[in-house]
């Protein structure tokens, strides 16, 4: 990434003219904290001590923190390099290790992590529905927890997982081609992706690259589409839970989209959207591709008012992505911090390309090259 950033330079008029109007659909909802339980400093045991810390759509700050202290969900730690700072929500626990930075995502129904570098270790009695934990690159590399003890560390833009106790399961994101022409009147083509799951025993660890996995190409739409199905049907029988299934929802979703069943899509994308809300997260960050997924499925088929429902909804819930990244982005930036920034960068592009096709499916042509443009020149020094 380079240190004169660009986004730097356009931020400001950006995010005062382009999206003034859209804060209105943002909603508050009310988040779920990870508390303070433990502080050390040279090794001794500490009652205070001062961190870095960036709260949920607020600039981070140096404060002291105090055992008990409670933050809310979506917060990022950064601890100087001669501390160590556990934090403790739903009965699990993580110790952020000396120089870490990581961002703590606690809710009723589980928790999800992500390492921007150094060690992090976890340490998980209470599962519910979902733990995740993720390195730089966030879910396109992930361990889905089965009741363990483990360790991820943030190696530049690689994770490393090293089980302890347990078991983890890794997914990766694999980029999905399909042969055959898309129906998608979508003037941006959307890049399909799928998961690819490996697992991790007790006393087993791996390092995965970041963007290393080989494409899989299907012929067709009706071909991936039957080969996905079956993989739903055997994740079922399996008995997995929902967050190994609800993935393979969204994509059948989009591949229905884009071989034109409309009918297809809307089912699949229902079910996705209510396993995150019924069962995972109702914050999560796919939540809003899918709402998207949904709305273009009923403008496919003239179906204005309920489009347009839910496309005010995925507008919402990116929004609130968007807006939260675009903060610890600038910020990390600003100081010089490219680990940091470059793990929040490619949330942040995620959040621009998917307004860009928000305003895509509405016909607002300017406004959706706008925040495609600001995407691509984002990623652009990422890389």
């Amino acid at each position: 990434m380079k240190k004169d950033s660009l986004f730097n330079k356009t931020n400001n008029s950006w995010g005062n003219g382009l999206l003034m109007s859209l804060f209105l659909l943002v909603s508050t909802a009310t988040l779920s904290q990870s508390a303070i339980s433990g502080l050390e400093e040279n090794g001794t045991k500490k009652t205070q001590l001062e961190i870095t810390v960036a709260q949920p759509k607020q600039q981070p700050t140096k404060i002291v923190v105090q055992i008990n202290d409670r933050f809310e969900s979506g917060t990022i730690f950064a601890i100087p390099a001669n501390a160590v700072v556990w934090l403790t929500s739903n009965g699990n626990s993580q110790r952020l290790g000396p120089g870490s930075k990581h961002m703590a995502s606690a809710g009723a129904k589980g928790e999800s992590h992500q390492t921007f570098w150094g060690d992090v270790m976890h340490y998980v009695e209470n599962k519910l529905n979902f733990y995740t934990a993720s390195g730089p690159s966030g879910d396109k590399q992930q361990g889905a927890v089965q009741g363990t003890v483990f360790k991820v560390t943030a190696v530049g833009r690689d994770v490393n997982f090293k089980t302890e106790e347990g078991r983890v399961a890794v997914q990766q994101k694999v980029p999905l081609n399909i042969t055959e022409n898309s129906q998608s009147k979508r003037s941006k083509e959307h890049q399909l992706e799928t998961t690819k799951t490996t697992y991790l025993d007790a006393g087993n660890e791996q390092t995965y690259n970041y963007n290393s996995n080989v494409p899989i190409t299907y012929g067709s739409y009706a071909e991936a589409i039957s080969v996905f199905k079956q993989e739903v049907d055997q994740l079922y029988s399996n008995g997995e839970d929902a967050e190994y299934i609800v993935e393979f929802y969204t994509l059948l979703g989009e591949l229905y989209l884009d071989s034109g069943d409309s009918e297809g899509a809307i089912e699949s994308f229902e079910i996705a959207i209510e396993l995150y809300m019924e069962e995972l997260n109702p914050e999560d960050t796919m939540l809003g591709v899918n709402y998207l997924g949904l709305a273009e499925a009923h403008f496919m088929v003239d179906e204005q008012d309920v489009g347009m429902h839910n496309w005010e909804k995925a507008v919402s819930s990116i929004l609130q992505n968007m807006e939260h990244n675009e903060i610890d982005f600038n910020y990390f930036v600003s100081i010089g911090d490219e680990d940091a920034a470059w793990g929040i960068g490619w949330n942040f592009v995620d959040s621009l390309e998917d307004l860009g096709w928000a305003y895509d499916l509405v016909s607002d042509t300017q406004q959706s090259e706008q925040f495609y443009s600001l995407a691509r020149e984002i990623e652009v020094e990422l890389e």
